[in-house]
């Protein structure tokens, strides 16, 4: 799949002309995308990449796998995240992708729904995005765990559709339980509906990938609520043997105490 070249049709779409000058800015800051090229066992999304003013404009790529080396400098954004892939006997990295769902660069969170939510322009530049991303994730990237590690991202995926009505992507989403982390779901399908932003894509790749909806993970949230190497590798494990065949109480155990953190 070439990212690259999807982003530049939509960067350049004729529509984006009908935008408001405030929406603009960000088609002059160019986009930003993750060259994930393989399968991985491990998706971690967040929302859109962040855009400070002394940055330089332009299409950027990254390789993920060098961000999240161990021995790379370090970062506010991407320390923590390593930090939950790895300890002394676990190393998750050469299994995990990243990617943020959307590619435009802004800092403030509000911008998406001020300013590209508010306009059907922008509304159809949110969904060429998503529609690629989620393109990548079927068709490339294949996860057996996503961590959703930006709330405001999770209702992307499908997770407020029941109580809000928001369908987006439109994965049909099984709660499991709650851990001490986030909210563990399961990926049973797709939701049968015309809004679909990929109606082209009519089976999902993912029944049985495991959804770990969790706080925004950064250099400020407690050790205690993040997510760890040996969590997410007994997470995968798990999704594996099939999470059917484990009881709901041991898979929500605290894997350091013990404390059963099923609600």
């Amino acid at each position: 799949m070439d990212i690259k070249k999807r982003l530049d049709e939509i960067w350049g779409a004729d529509y984006l002309n009908a935008l408001s000058p405030e929406a603009k800015t960000v088609l002059e800051r160019g986009y930003v995308f993750y060259n994930n090229e393989e399968r991985k066992d491990l998706l971690i999304t967040g929302i859109n990449p962040s855009f400070r003013e002394e940055e330089s404009k332009g299409q950027l790529g990254f390789n993920t796998t060098k961000l999240l080396e161990r021995e790379a400098k370090h970062d506010v954004y991407w320390s923590p995240i390593r930090k939950m892939l790895y300890n002394q006997d676990i190393d998750l990295i050469d299994q995990t992708a990243y990617l943020d769902i959307f590619y435009f660069r802004e800092k403030e969170q509000t911008f998406l729904k001020r300013e590209l939510l508010s306009q059907p322009e922008g509304i159809r530049f949110i969904v060429d995005q998503l529609n690629l991303t989620m393109h990548t994730i079927e068709e490339v990237i294949q996860p057996k765990l996503i961590i959703v590690k930006n709330k405001e991202s999770a209702a992307y995926f499908g997770k407020e559709a029941k109580e809000r009505g928001w369908i987006w992507m439109g994965y049909a989403l099984k709660q499991v339980c709650n851990t001490y982390c986030g909210e563990l779901y399961k990926i049973t399908g797709l939701i049968d509906s015309h809004e679909r932003i990929a109606p082209e894509i009519t089976q999902t790749a993912l029944v049985g990938t495991l959804v770990l909806f969790t706080r925004h993970i950064n250099q400020y949230t407690k050790r205690e609520l993040r997510p760890t190497a040996e969590f997410l590798n007994r997470l995968l494990h798990i999704q594996s043997q099939g999470i059917d065949s484990y009881p709901i109480e041991d898979l929500c155990l605290n894997h350091i105490s013990g404390m059963n953190l099923c609600k």
